[in-house]
């Protein structure tokens, strides 16, 4: 077992009063991600020949393939040669051919056999690859959306599959837009692609939950409100508002963010910002302690890949950050940071389940008046605003076999030299050491990891819940300081849990059981009962 010093203790404290720290564990911003591929209707194929067809054929051509090789055909052409064919046998035929362009990637391919004398007999069957000559959008209307389909569809040359997909799934992406199907009509010899939208305009997201510390809570409320098309087509503004509703003063947190399209590929541009403020109760009381910070941020994200099974995003954020604590009135702590990150997002189809990974470089800047090492008001005495660090988040999720499935999920960080608090890693939380609270341990580097075994049980009796999963996991982790610095410690919790939804409401709850330390809060092995209630709007 990890004996922490004093010193260390009463780190965890103040760590744990940090309105820096204390906002990592509010939920985020609920992603609304293109649920499954949308449906792409088969293209209606032109009748077949006009007149009769007669005599033996002796070989089949088939024009208009220049994207495909003449040998692709072989399998639909050979089986018909050396006999005479019926209208229903065209029909066949130019069926057969159309659907191996489909195949290889033309999903609005089309065949027919025009009316012909077949001399020498050589038959000819007409292939049109389908190639979009205008979008229209029905339903929902997005000039940003008409953009990203137009830019990406309407080439003059066929349209593939892939790209098609990724550009439904890019409309999908944008802000409450939601791509239910798609489908090719011809109107006097043009190719007009049709595609359904659905577009949810608001929204928001309430929840009340015990995650809190003594200090800090422990009930929350969270909310989260989001408005799209505000300023442009395709933008959207969100503000998450959290608090302690039962002690008021205690944590109050405030951000906004603003993200707008840049182009027709799918890159968008953010700014964000929020302030935090704390005064915490429970062994912090008597010396009045306070928390105030503030950061702001501008980042941009580009789809890199966007597909079915993977898809790939960079993104880049320049963010600056301040924090403050005070003691009886005095300054106790001040940070300030100035760092640009790097991140790959990815999101597969592995190993027979669905997994998603982030990658993130952060370096913090040597500009201004950035906290250095040996600073008496850092957070960290040999903490240093100038650094940098290379962290990751990884999920696996994978069916066992209905109602159960499996959940894997990790988290590290390396850094190179020590760090400030609002940059080092936290062990402990809703995410990993669940029996414990939010950054009971915190390193410059670490690894952490969690394992969920669910089974999704559905409605149960009655029709009042719709849907059930109850879980069981074990979790932890290990993070440490760099040369010799106090802290860090390793972690282990398991426990179980329901999570029970009704209609727009859902619940949680969940008891976790330290295995390794006892809890800071109760100095025990105590377990840790969870509740959350949420609603969506």
């Amino acid at each position: 077992m990890v004996l922490a010093t004093p010193s260390a203790l009463a780190q965890t404290a103040l760590d744990r009063a940090d309105p820096t720290l204390i906002q990592r564990t509010l939920p985020p911003p609920a992603a609304t991600p293109q649920e499954g591929p949308p449906s792409i209707a088969a293209p209606v194929a032109p009748a077949s020949a006009a007149a009769p067809v007669t005599g033996i054929v002796r070989a089949i051509t088939v024009d208009g393939q220049d994207r495909l090789p003449p040998a692709t055909f072989a399998d639909a052409i050979a089986p018909r040669l050396g006999i005479a064919m019926s209208q229903p046998d065209l029909a066949a035929l130019a069926g057969a051919v159309a659907q191996i362009a489909r195949d290889r990637g033309y999903p609005f391919a089309t065949a027919q056999v025009p009316a012909q004398s077949m001399a020498g007999g050589i038959l000819h069957v007409t292939l049109d690859l389908g190639r979009i000559d205008a979008v229209r959008i029905v339903g929902a209307r997005s000039v940003a959306a008409d953009r990203v389909l137009a830019a990406a569809l309407v080439t003059g040359g066929p349209l593939r599959r892939a790209d098609l997909e990724r550009a439904l799934l890019l409309v999908g992406d944008m802000p409450g837009l939601r791509v239910t199907g798609s489908r090719l009509v011809r109107q006097d010899g043009f190719g007009i692609l049709l595609v359904t939208v659905e577009a949810d305009r608001r929204s928001a997201y309430v929840q009340i939950d015990n995650r809190g510390s003594d200090e800090v809570g422990p009930v929350r409320s969270t909310l989260i409100a989001t408005a799209r098309e505000v300023a442009q087509s395709g933008d959207e503004v969100t503000l998450i508002a959290s608090q302690t509703p039962l002690q008021p003063s205690e944590f109050v947190f405030v951000r906004a963010r603003y993200a707008a399209p840049l182009d027709a590929r799918g890159t968008i541009a953010t700014v964000s910002g929020s302030i935090a403020r704390s005064r915490p109760g429970g062994s912090l009381t008597p010396l009045k302690v306070e928390g105030n910070s503030a950061d702001a941020a501008i980042g941009v994200q580009h789809p890199l890949l966007r597909t079915r099974a993977r898809s790939l995003w960079l993104g880049g954020e320049l963010r600056a950050i301040g924090t403050d604590q005070y003691l009886l009135g005095s300054s106790l702590r001040r940070d300030r940071l100035v760092t640009l990150s790097g991140t790959l997002t990815g999101a597969a189809m592995l190993a027979g389940g669905a997994a998603r990974a982030e990658l993130t470089t952060n370096v913090g800047l040597p500009v201004g008046a950035v906290t250095r090492a040996g600073s008496p008001l850092a957070s960290r005495s040999d903490g240093d605003a100038r650094f940098a660090t290379l962290s990751f988040a990884a999920d696996w999720t994978t069916s066992l076999g209905k109602p159960f499935s499996l959940v894997v999920a990790g988290a590290g960080q390396l850094a190179s030299r020590p760090l400030l608090a609002v940059a080092e890693i936290g062990l402990g939380g809703p995410a990993f050491g669940r029996g414990y609270d939010y950054a009971e341990r915190t390193g410059d580097q670490g690894i952490l990891g969690a394992v969920e075994l669910r089974a999704d049980i559905g409605r149960l009796p009655g029709g009042v819940v719709d849907r059930t999963q109850l879980y069981g996991f074990v979790d932890g982790g290990t993070v440490g300081n760099l040369r010799g610095g106090e802290g860090g410690g390793s972690l282990m919790s398991t426990g179980m849990g329901a999570r029970i939804g009704t209609g727009r409401f859902d619940w949680l709850v969940e008891v976790a059981l330290p295995v390794t330390d006892a809890r800071f809060d109760t100095g025990d092995h105590s377990p840790r009962i969870s509740l959350r209630l949420a609603r969506a709007f």
